[in-house]
């Protein structure tokens, strides 16, 4: 999972989508998502809210259509909650697939796989 990079102040460090990451710059992040239950699934846009060029994801929120529009696919993207990776509606898996926490809340595959996944 780990390792110690060479004249690095014996600092651990983990490769997560080919880029470095101190593991104490993410070992809160890591334990939370431990505790909450993930479901693996496919990314999908959903309905966003958009005004003033500004978009937040619709969740049922009320809003004036008069300022605001209500776009279907407008929430183009999630991030996973440990290495900010972008989940995104695609046919590769890195990107197209992760675990979920109804559907708002992604981890990608790889951050998934490294650090909840335990062997049955």
């Amino acid at each position: 999972m780990a390792g110690v990079i060479p004249g690095e102040d014996m600092e651990e460090y983990v490769s997560i989508h080919g880029d470095e990451w101190k593991i104490s710059d993410i070992d809160e992040q890591i334990e939370w998502a431990r505790a909450q239950v993930w479901v693996k699934r496919k990314w999908l846009p959903r309905a966003a809210l958009v005004s003033k060029g500004k978009t937040s994801e619709y969740v049922g929120q009320s809003y004036r259509p008069e300022y605001t529009k209500l776009v279907e696919d407008g929430w183009s993207h999630d991030h996973c909650e440990i290495c900010s990776w972008s989940l995104y509606e695609a046919d590769d898996p890195e990107s197209g697939e992760g675990y979920t926490i109804e559907g708002r809340t992604w981890l990608c595959s790889e951050c998934y796989e490294k650090f909840i996944r335990t062997e049955a």
